[in-house]
């Protein structure tokens, strides 16, 4: 009897820590205002601290960084939110979701009867809807070095990562009307490589091939005359997403 009465009692310290263990986190409190949750994995008194957020980040700060070290009671775990190292939380399934937005610049080598060379510059503002799938629309401006004209091609623009990863292919579309020197329709086609940097920003290089409408009227005979050729390029773009 005594025996089993021990034996419960062992059984529920253990249950007991387990569950105290499982109601506390560490937190960090620097003293540039970030607050980092999760936890402390090494300890040097006086010297450095090593802390693995939840996500399994894993962050080491200098003593004289940290302002503070507690810890905080849970009811339930999961809904600690999960923060970067400036204390900023972060969304785990869909980290690049918002606003985003798009700076390129390129050359564009002219093909065909139609096509001519021109430098680009364009940019493109949208939301973002998780990793993966970009809707926006942008504007951009072309210079035509054949004839020296310039186009500003008005666009709607889709984009779509293939990968969550660090460097990452996608995919880019974009479909709209140029107005200027050239008038007429415009979309282009592309493909690249995203490479992410800090945040939601990331630099990309992609290879694509565009078609510029150029319409134009004359008269023949005393008849008027409508027609839309096609300028195509294959246009090599560096770009800048934030």
């Amino acid at each position: 009897m005594i025996k089993r009465s021990v034996l419960s009692l062992v059984m529920l310290l253990c249950i007991t820590t387990v569950c105290m263990a499982q109601a506390y986190i560490d937190v960090l409190y620097l003293k540039d205002g970030s607050i980092i949750r999760g936890q402390v994995l090494e300890q040097t008194p006086d010297k450095s601290v090593k802390i693995q957020a939840y996500d399994g980040s894993i962050f080491v700060y200098n003593m004289d960084q940290v302002e503070k070290i507690v810890k905080e009671t849970i009811s339930n775990r999961s809904k600690v939110p999960v923060r970067d190292r400036n204390g900023n939380k972060k969304d785990n399934k869909s980290s690049l979701r918002g606003y985003k937005g798009f700076v390129d610049v390129g050359y564009s080598a002219g093909v065909g009867d139609w096509g001519e060379d021109r430098f680009e510059v364009s940019t493109a503002h949208g939301y973002q809807f998780n990793n993966f799938f970009f809707i926006g629309g942008g504007a951009g401006l072309h210079y035509y070095t054949d004839s020296e004209y310039f186009g500003v091609p008005i666009f709607a623009n889709f984009r779509a990562n293939f990968t969550k990863t660090k460097i990452a292919p996608f995919g880019d579309v974009k479909v709209g009307y140029s107005i200027g020197d050239f008038n007429g329709t415009y979309g282009s086609l592309a493909i690249g490589v995203r490479f992410t940097l800090k945040a939601k920003k990331a630099l990309h290089l992609s290879l694509g091939y565009s078609n510029q409408g150029v319409e134009y009227d004359y008269y023949s005979s005393s008849y008027y005359y409508y027609s839309e050729e096609n300028s195509t390029a294959i246009t090599l773009k560096f770009g800048f997403e934030f």
